[in-house]
């Protein structure tokens, strides 16, 4: 089987592991390549330090911009190390950070520019990102992000004559989707409609998984959360589909093979007994990991 070059593009750094963590740990197990790429910083969000210097606060009684730039940069070696350790856990050993800024994140030329040459550099065969049209693709900076990644994907196959590289277009992409396809949230997120139409069963990798979140210490991830949070999504996914975890995602492109395909996992299910199907799906492995 010929090796495949898989590239997750999150908008923060958390993001290229938190929903599709399971199944780049599944391909690494198998000799798959992957490279990690944040877009932003992350240091505005999930950041307990940043917040409480501005919270209540009148602008006399905040850092001046030197002292806070010091706490914003403090702030991103500490996550950026997070994520590192987080993904080596999964095996993932490629990780790459384009820095921009998360104060307000809009679409630019710039950043589609960077990650179309990040595209062309790395040559993936696949694109994992965030789905562009979650909250109908307005308020959500992950679909903002997704949104970009789009653009570049795009562009990524055309001539860049400031670029090295020679165009590339990736073979299939495939949106991380989280919560975004278990709940609607607000009205945005009602007004697009989507199924997820695939899903990995990552039950053999929950374990570390679960041990990657739990590194995100910079964004106040401890044990319990980290346990809620997959049980809930993964778990829920994992139910739906017969296992006890899996991740959800959304086939960009319909696929094309020489014969109908099936899965061994549906054709060996097909048949089995409803208490065998009940066990599997009900078997809990997160509660009761020791970190």
């Amino acid at each position: 089987m010929d090796k495949l070059k898989i590239l997750v593009i999150g908008c923060h750094p958390a993001d290229v592991f938190d929903h599709c963590g399971g199944t780049l740990a599944r391909h690494i197990k198998r000799g798959d390549q992957v490279t990690a790429l944040s877009i932003t910083t992350g240091s505005r969000v999930h950041n307990d330090t940043v917040y409480s210097l501005v919270k209540n606060k009148r602008k006399s009684e905040r850092p001046d911009p030197e002292k806070l730039n010091e706490i914003l940069q403090k702030s991103l070696r500490e996550k950026n190390k997070d994520v590192i350790e987080a993904c080596e856990i999964l095996g993932i050993t490629d990780v790459r950070f384009l820095n921009y800024d998360d104060k307000i994140l809009m679409e630019t030329r710039e950043i589609v520019e960077s990650v179309a040459k990040a595209i062309r550099s790395i040559r993936p065969d696949i694109i994992i990102t965030h789905y562009p049209l979650a909250d109908a693709g307005i308020s959500n900076p992950h679909a903002i992000a997704g949104k970009m990644v789009m653009n570049a994907f795009i562009y990524a196959g055309q001539a860049d004559y400031d670029d090295e590289n020679p165009p590339h277009w990736a073979s299939q992409i495939f949106f991380m989707t989280a919560g975004d396809s278990l709940f609607k949230g607000n009205y945005l997120a009602e007004v697009t409609t989507f199924n997820c139409n695939t899903f990995i069963d990552i039950t053999d990798v929950i374990e570390l998984k679960l041990k990657a979140g739990c590194k995100m210490k910079s964004q106040q991830y401890g044990e319990e959360y980290s346990k809620k949070a997959l049980e809930a999504t993964d778990g829920l996914c994992g139910l739906f589909m017969g296992v006890p975890y899996a991740e959800a995602f959304i086939r960009y492109y319909p696929d094309i093979a020489g014969y109908l395909t099936v899965s061994n996992e549906l054709r060996e299910r097909a048949n089995e007994p409803e208490l065998e199907k009940l066990e599997r799906k009900g078997k809990l492995i997160v509660p009761f990991v020791k970190i």
